[in-house]
């Protein structure tokens, strides 16, 4: 099967398969069950809790793989997670690649945690509001002249 047809076929069985009413109400019923044993907390991205469904990290990597931006804004940091998984596809990509998450209040060993970690020197971990000014020019500082 080439690679066009592959596509094609993967396309139509999405349609299909979001089309398909009662595996939409499977798929809310098992998504609110999983919910009330905090199944989004059961993961962890090289050593670090992530608190993402798996089913969004692997869309998340086709987006970047894609993409591949020069930089990646998180807001919420929690455990670092996340911006261990964003660090880790950027160093795939190579190049001055750069992660930057925001946080209203990073705990001090979730920080510890993230500037310990292998990946760190991707990061850049910037306390405060995502919607303050003063945060806002600090990520603007960070990423200037990056996509």
């Amino acid at each position: 099967m080439t690679d066009e047809a592959f596509e094609a076929r993967n396309s139509k069985l999405i349609a299909d398969m979001a089309a398909d009413q009662s595996l939409a109400e499977a798929t809310q019923a098992w998504f609110l069950r999983s919910y009330s044993y905090e199944y989004s907390y059961h993961f962890k991205w090289m050593g670090l809790p992530i608190i993402q469904y798996p089913q969004d990290m692997v869309a998340l990597q086709e987006i970047i793989w894609r993409v591949r931006p020069d930089a990646i804004v998180e807001t919420g940091i929690a455990r670092g997670g996340s911006l261990i998984f964003s660090a880790s596809m950027l160093e795939l990509l190579g190049g001055d690649r750069v992660v930057v998450g925001i946080d209203i209040d990073i705990r001090a060993p979730n920080r510890k945690a993230v500037e310990e970690h292998p990946l760190a020197k991707r990061i850049v971990m910037i306390e405060g509001s995502s919607v303050e000014s003063a945060t806002l020019e600090a990520v603007q500082q960070q990423i200037a002249g990056k996509k």
